[in-house]
């Protein structure tokens, strides 16, 4: 794909139940979201939508349910909210809605703004008609970013096809967004994506990527404070960062090494 902005086309199957809620709350995303605002799928969807489409033999994917979308719009989450109940969910949460489509088996999406201030973690604000909303200052970074637009034909675990079009972070602003939700959490999961999406710039070299670019600034300069510690934290001895078992920590070391400039 010469361009990020042109469409891509996967072919995706669905492996385990999570796989297959996923793909559901991926296509409700994009029939409720599509037209009326600009968004970006983010999360464990996007790096896995990414892997997709950039195709990296050491990755290993990782599945999860929840479909976070960041709306680019405000004005625009009530009128999706109200849709989306239409169709079926429930609001349990100002940004966060599910469907049951089976027993103990939930659709899961949750919506979040961006904001314009430049303090990291979630924050909450009030909407009027919906409720408390989770916001992210990084998200506009990623919204007033090319989208990776994708196409997607998913073959669900009974056999059902569903065909839909949905929107992603490229990869470097998707290592932007999982850096920064590492360090407000910390957590494994957001590991195992960087790892991924390292690997993906690792093999995939003609992708936009500024991130080992001097002079680093913005985002870029902030993802690098994180991640240059990280990789030398991980490779000590008695190192406290729990990776997930199938991540090397030699390895994701040297990637960070190779792909992250020095702030």
């Amino acid at each position: 794909m010469d361009n990020e902005t042109d469409p891509s086309h996967i072919r995706v199957h669905a492996l385990s139940v999570a796989d297959d809620l996923g793909y559901r709350g991926q296509l409700a995303v994009s029939q409720t979201v599509s037209g009326r605002s600009d968004y970006r799928l983010i999360g464990g969807h996007m790096v896995r939508l990414l892997l997709h489409v950039y195709p990296s033999e050491r990755a290993v994917p990782r599945s999860t349910v929840d479909a976070d979308t960041a709306l680019g719009d405000v004005e625009v989450i009530g009128v999706v909210t109200r849709q989306l109940q239409e169709d079926g969910f429930i609001k349990v949460g100002g940004n966060v809605l599910k469907k049951t489509v089976a027993p103990d088996q939930d659709v899961e999406i949750n919506f979040l703004l961006p904001r314009d201030d430049y303090k990291t973690g979630i924050k909450s604000i009030n909407v009027q008609s919906v409720g408390q909303v989770d916001t992210l200052s990084e998200l506009s970074f990623a919204l007033n970013s090319p989208a990776v637009v994708i196409d997607v034909e998913a073959r669900l675990l009974g056999g059902e096809i569903i065909e839909y079009q949905t929107r992603v972070p490229s990869v470097e602003v998707a290592a932007i967004l999982k850096a920064h939700s590492w360090s407000s959490r910390h957590s494994t999961k957001d590991l195992a994506d960087l790892n991924t999406l390292l690997e993906i710039r690792e093999e995939h070299p003609e992708l936009s990527w500024r991130l080992d670019s001097r002079p680093l600034i913005g985002r870029r300069l902030d993802t690098a404070r994180i991640l240059r510690p990280l990789g030398k934290q991980i490779t000590r001895r008695r190192s406290p960062i729990e990776l997930p078992n199938n991540v090397s920590r030699v390895r994701f070391a040297a990637l960070i090494q190779e792909h992250i400039g020095a702030p």
